[in-house]
């Protein structure tokens, strides 16, 4: 657990670059969005990459309000939380989790700023448009991707109209999430702002204790500031700032039949109901600021200079006095307190100059970026404190004396790369794209693990082991496409692409010292694409299919028993304390994988009133061969081995199982379909809304746990312009209320006494609510 917490606070945030407005303005057809895949502000239906824009219109219309229900609308992408292996982000089949101390495959900005996932997965409001790009993204931006990228962009002030828009919703999960936008201007072509803000109280999972009155919640608090100024006409500066807090109090849903003293036997399926049987819940305060500069000078018609800034701080604190770690209650009446202390700072700069102006034969764009990291994180788990612990006891009363690790590491991060891109149109309508960065990357986060002993309140600390990290990278991503241009409204196109990420690590984890060293990974990725719009553009098909070839990918298999102490040696015999002799943990490693696929989009208005989109995302990514850390049968009774049967029958101090199966616990097969029909009501607007998502099975990397498919309907009900600018909507979501398990864990241990419990998380149960909004002016 200490790993896990660790690494998710030295885990950073990357680069920052330019963003144009995009998908503010209600499009007339499904081809008339705007997107920014590429840098340039183009039509959904021009731009040879598989994109997903999800409109401000779409996000209220679906009741979105937390950033991870955007995978809803883009089939492929993953946003979940995986228990003890934190949350997951996924495109494509591919993921990483926080555990295997790599970069992130799927990287988000905000703002074209790059950001810490755990900011991007709070409540989200006030938003333009989100793009979800898929495939190895680096080339235009400067954060190498292997899997995809995420874009937020918010709401921009208008130069010339005053624009406001209050909601405020409401459901029977005592959610409450109350959102504004005021935008004016306060110079007409010359200067504008824009405020908005955000509340949002809910259950947080709506999970409570048999064994106390401890509940689950989650409060958070937001406010955003932009400004939008054109002093002269060539010159356009764009800046932000919002700073969000967020208090969460954590409970883990747990299964099992307990051990009889620690609460009551909970079956399979029991967990659907949100039991705990914590005593306390565990605390966390976010923390976040978010801050974005750009500015775009003209250069006559011909060029366009561009320098993007961003500024992230993100902190988190668990006091070292406050939360339960004992998920499963195995000491009764005890809290294993963990100290969570974790602060990160991100500056970003980019210098860019475009092309631009239409009728040319080559645009380009070439520049540099750099960007510096530094990482606080002060981690600290209790280890031991009930020396006289019994299965059958009386409560215990106050312990004067425990021990703790303590973990204490700043991180420096140095980035910089230089980059360009060519594009050739051909008199054919044939586009050609060439494009490549240089990448250079400094890391230094040598951590510090002491061992600390307290008695009656003094600390008596033991010698601090430093463990080194130290990554000195360089590194080229490349692509090349070609795209054939059909009339107006369709393309085809073919791309290439060489990604590239840095070493993850497993220094939290004792492993024995042969265990190789987590590398770099690199990717070769083909796509063949088409799009195209028909019927007078009422309908628009965009169709891809994609293999991606990676050597050496990065992730995790959890669970995996092992020799204590980084012992190459077989374990120490039976007899030995088991604590001293194997260790179970999720470990990080790599093994050469492919992926092949294709995603379809097809969208239209099928009458004047009734519209449609179906979209469907295959992705099978599976392991070449690989060598698998693995819990093996070693006693030959068809199960796999406990840690005492391993340290019993080990001749080797840790397993590998040749794997050819799926490389991330991922479904294949994800598909949505969504449809309005609207009715004359009056003088409003009466309308009735669908949206069906499905995920299908999936499995564990370790192969230990397979999961069912999710299949979700959600339905909306209301009215727009019952008196101008007002709409109201009456959902439900999971209205069928599907409760599917999406984790389950091994036995919770505290101090190794066993719980009986393991930890399981599902699907959300159904929620029933009302929102209204209001909108003013030109929103």
């Amino acid at each position: 657990m200490l790993a896990g917490i660790a690494l998710s606070g030295i885990s950073v945030a990357a680069h920052a670059q330019d963003a144009q407005p995009a998908g503010e303005q209600q499009a007339t057809a499904p081809s008339d969005i705007i997107v920014t895949a590429t840098r340039r502000n183009e039509r959904l239906q021009d731009v040879p990459v598989t994109v997903t824009a999800v409109t401000n219109e779409q996000l209220q219309d679906l009741n979105i309000t937390q950033f991870r229900d955007v995978q809803v609308l883009s089939p492929g992408l993953v946003i979940e939380d995986r228990g003890a292996q934190g949350n997951v982000t996924a495109l494509r089949g591919i993921s990483t989790t926080v555990n295997s101390g790599s970069p992130q495959a799927v990287i988000i900005y905000f703002n074209e700023a790059p950001i810490q996932d755990t900011l991007a997965f709070q409540s989200i409001y006030d938003i333009g448009q989100i793009e979800v790009l898929r495939g190895p993204q680096g080339t235009l931006r400067g954060v190498a991707a292997p899997a995809g990228s995420i874009t937020i962009t918010t709401r921009r002030p208008d130069l010339n109209n005053f624009g406001a828009t209050i909601d405020g919703t409401f459901t029977d999960q005592t959610n409450v999430n109350g959102q504004f936008g005021i935008g004016v201007p306060l110079i007409n072509d010359v200067l504008a702002v824009r405020v908005a803000g955000l509340y949002d109280r809910n259950s947080n999972g709506d999970i409570r204790s048999l064994n106390s009155d401890a509940k689950s919640r989650s409060e958070t608090k937001s406010i955003r500031a932009s400004a939008l100024f054109q002093p002269i006409e060539p010159l356009t500066i764009f800046g932000s700032y919002q700073y969000l807090r967020n208090e969460t109090d954590n409970l883990t849903i747990v299964e099992g039949n307990g051990r009889g003293y620690n609460g009551p036997v909970l079956p399979e399926g029991s967990g659907r109901r949100g039991i705990a049987v914590q005593e306390e819940t565990s605390p966390r305060r976010v923390t976040g600021h978010l801050a974005s500069l750009s500015a775009k000078l003209d250069i006559g018609d011909e060029a366009a200079l561009s320098y993007i800034g961003g500024y992230s701080k993100y902190s988190a604190l668990t006091r070292a006095d406050e939360g339960d770690g004992d998920s499963g209650n195995a000491i009764p009446n005890f809290s294993q307190h963990a100290l969570f202390d974790v602060s990160v700072t991100d500056w970003s700069h980019e210098l860019r100059l475009d092309s631009q102006g239409p009728g040319r034969f080559w645009d380009y764009t070439v520049g540099a970026f750099f960007r510096r990291t530094t990482s606080n994180t002060n981690v600290a788990q209790q280890v031991f404190g009930v020396p006289s612990f019994t299965p059958t006891f009386d409560p215990i009363g106050p312990v004067d004396t425990f021990g703790f690790i303590r973990a204490q590491s700043q991180g420096k991060l140095k980035d910089k790369s230089v980059f360009a891109s060519s594009t050739f149109h051909l008199p054919t309508k044939t586009d050609i794209t060439l494009g490549a960065r240089r990448l250079w990357s400094k890391n230094n986060a040598p951590t510090s693990l002491t061992f600390v002993t307290s008695v009656f309140g003094t600390e008596f600390p033991g010698t601090p082991s430093i463990i080194p990290d130290t990554v000195d990278e360089k590194a080229w991503v490349y692509d090349a496409k070609i795209v054939q241009h059909i009339g107006e409204d369709s393309i085809v196109y073919a791309s290439y692409g060489r990604g590239f990420r840095g070493p993850g690590n497993n220094k939290y984890v004792a492993l024995p010292a042969s265990f190789p060293r987590v590398s770099s990974e690199k990717q070769d990725s083909y796509e063949l694409g088409f799009k195209g719009s028909f019927l007078d553009r009422r309908l628009r098909v965009d169709f891809a299919v994609f293999q991606q070839d990676i050597k050496g990918f990065i992730t995790t298999v959890a669970d995996v028993p092992y020799c204590s102490f980084g012992n190459d040696a077989p374990c120490p015999p039976v007899g030995s304390p088991p604590q001293n002799r194997v260790t179970s943990s999720s470990i990080a490693f790599n093994g050469d994988a492919r992926v092949r696929g294709f995603d379809l989009d097809i969208s239209g208005k099928i009458t004047d009133r009734w519209t449609a989109q179906g979209t469907v995302s295959y992705a099978k990514a599976n392991f070449k061969n690989a060598q698998v850390p693995c819990r093996p049968d070693l006693d030959g009774d068809g199960q796999a081995d406990t840690d005492d049967e391993f340290g019993a029958n080990a001749t080797q101090p840790i397993y590998f199982c040749s794997s050819n199966g799926a490389i991330a616990d991922v479904p294949k097969w994800n598909f949505t379909l969504q449809s309005e029909y609207t009715v004359p009501l009056a003088q409003a607007e009466a309308f009735v809304r669908a949206l069906f998502v499905y995920k299908g099975k999936r499995a564990e990397v370790s192969g230990l746990n397979s999961y069912e498919a999710q299949p979700i309907l959600n339905l909306y009900l209301g009215a727009r312009e019952i008196v101008p600018g007002l709409e109201v909507t009456m959902f439900a979501k999971n209205i069928f209320n599907t409760r599917k398990l999406t984790y389950t864990s091994s036995d919770l241990v505290t101090f190794g006494f066993p719980s009986g419990y393991h930890q399981v998380t599902y699907t959300p149960q159904r929620e029933v609510g009302i929102t209204a909004r209001m909108r003013f002016g030109s929103d």
